[in-house]
């Protein structure tokens, strides 16, 4: 157990008020693994080394853990019907199978439509009930999570969640997602029945199907052990909470960072708009070669979509990712990715972490120590650090745990990846300047901590020419 200092009865005081020396004390003073009692919780930290033996460790569960804390697992149980036992992965294997692989013709659909548009497609995402529920369920979500309060204390913030599955004020949005959907559906067999008659051939039929996500869902209903289209619209809700939450998190962060460091806007935007006009030129040459060949020249070379930022566009731009790489790497909170023993374990240094003992990663002693995985001056913000090398913005490691490691990396993440780069590419081609209108706030928001939930005023110059087009 790390000493107290004089005065403290927790050491959370002494944490919140500068994270990695506290926790650079707690090193020096007791090596890489220790004790604190923190988030009214006594907690057993890890570092270097230490935190691959908990990811990679079956034993060590971070699901457990914040089902422990919050009641996470009955609190979304609460809405969907299947794929409730311990080894379900129906939301990994949708996204690993369906949403992933689509990414690039998901990108317009995304962006100049709606995240709604991509997992329930267009026409429902176009009912207006479904599109208030897309909205509204994500101040519902903030609601339950407390986020919409910055008086709520952190603990308060978990006891709400485990209490609110007895009345998740979500459920009545999954039914009203079903209720839009239904019809829709049913559109959509007459459709295909027609088509059948008509004798329209494998490859025809399959070009007129929807590719949303829903869509792909009922195409595997069997597979997945859906119970009904209200369950399907349970799952769908669970990813669009998750995919919206992390992404508004996220991308929020890299805007307050823009602003922090001012430097990278016209670097950035240097780059997207070389990306941009090589791109142009490409597809320029390729409509003269069908030209000259007395070829048609497709659809999808059409002029007006030259400077899209597509997804294409978005791999080409290595300082964005960069960026983004190292945003995520400095803003993440130092004590992080809480796992729950499921027995008794015994780390190599010969530590023994009880059944149900709680566990933390330090990622000060990863994120911000290590030179040999991140160069020179670790624990400073240098937005080209990866510029050049194999690191991008999704690849894990133990130097690297925005989203996890192991079996259980976070299988979203090339899509967050997707998103908040198109977030941060459109910010820097509207807006010249983005800048904090109260200078001494920015450090709030630079850092992530549990329950810091501020947002410094910004104010945005626009370039006063028009973004890229989507």
């Amino acid at each position: 157990m790390v000493s107290l200092r004089p005065g403290d009865k927790t050491h959370d005081k002494e944490y919140r008020e500068n994270q990695d020396k506290f926790l650079t004390r707690c090193q020096t003073e007791s090596g890489p693994v220790f004790k604190l009692l923190i988030h009214r919780l006594q907690i057993t930290v890890v570092s270097d080394d230490f935190i691959r033996e908990m990811f990679l460790n079956e034993n060590f569960s971070n699901v457990d853990a914040l089902n422990e804390l919050m009641g996470v697992k009955t609190f979304l149980h609460s809405l969907i019907k299947s794929g409730k036992n311990h080894d379900a992965r129906i939301q990994n294997s949708i996204i690993l199978d369906h949403l992933t692989p689509s990414l690039p013709k998901y990108q317009a659909e995304m962006v100049s439509k709606s995240t709604g548009t991509v997992f329930m497609g267009a026409e429902v995402a176009n009912n207006s009930k479904a599109l208030e529920t897309f909205i509204m369920s994500m101040r519902d979500f903030t609601s339950v999570l407390g986020l919409n309060d910055v008086n709520i204390p952190f603990w308060r913030r978990w006891l709400n969640l485990k209490l609110m599955h007895f009345n998740n004020p979500l459920k009545h949005r999954v039914q009203t997602l079903a209720e839009a959907a239904t019809p829709v559906i049913i559109e959509r067999r007459r459709r295909e029945a027609r088509l059948i008659n008509e004798g329209v051939d494998a490859p025809q039929f399959i070009k007129t199907r929807p590719h949303d996500i829903l869509q792909k869902m009922l195409d595997r209903f069997d597979e997945y052990g859906f119970v009904d289209l209200e369950d399907i619209c349970g799952h769908i809700m669970l990813l669009i909470l998750t995919s919206v939450h992390t992404t508004i998190d996220a991308s929020s962060s890299m805007v307050y960072y823009l602003a922090a460091y001012p430097e990278t806007i016209p670097v950035l935007h240097r780059e997207q708009v070389q990306v941009l006009d090589a791109i142009q030129q490409e597809r320029q040459q390729e409509r003269a070669s069908c030209l000259s060949k007395c070829l048609e020249i497709s659809p999808e070379l059409d002029p007006a979509h030259d400077r899209d930022l597509s997804s294409a566009a978005l791999k080409r731009m290595v300082h964005l990712d960069s960026f983004q790489r190292e945003v995520l790497r400095c803003r993440t909170e130092a004590l992080t990715h809480f796992h729950m023993a499921r027995k008794e374990n015994i780390l190599s240094n010969g530590m023994v972490i009880p059944k149900y003992g709680m566990v933390l990663a330090n990622l000060t002693s990863t994120h911000a120590n290590n030179s040999v995985a991140h160069g020179a001056n670790p624990g400073k913000f240098h937005p080209w650090r990866y510029v050049g090398t194999f690191k991008t913005m999704t690849k894990v490691g133990v130097d690297y745990l925005p989203f996890g490691m192991g079996k259980h990396v976070c299988p979203g993440r090339f899509m967050a990846s997707q998103q908040t780069k198109t977030v941060v590419s459109l910010m820097v081609s509207k807006f010249e300047k983005i800048e904090f209108q109260d200078l001494g706030q920015a450090g709030s928001v630079l850092r992530t901590q549990h329950g810091n939930v501020a947002s410094p005023a910004l104010v945005f110059t626009s370039r006063g020419q028009q973004p890229p087009q989507l």
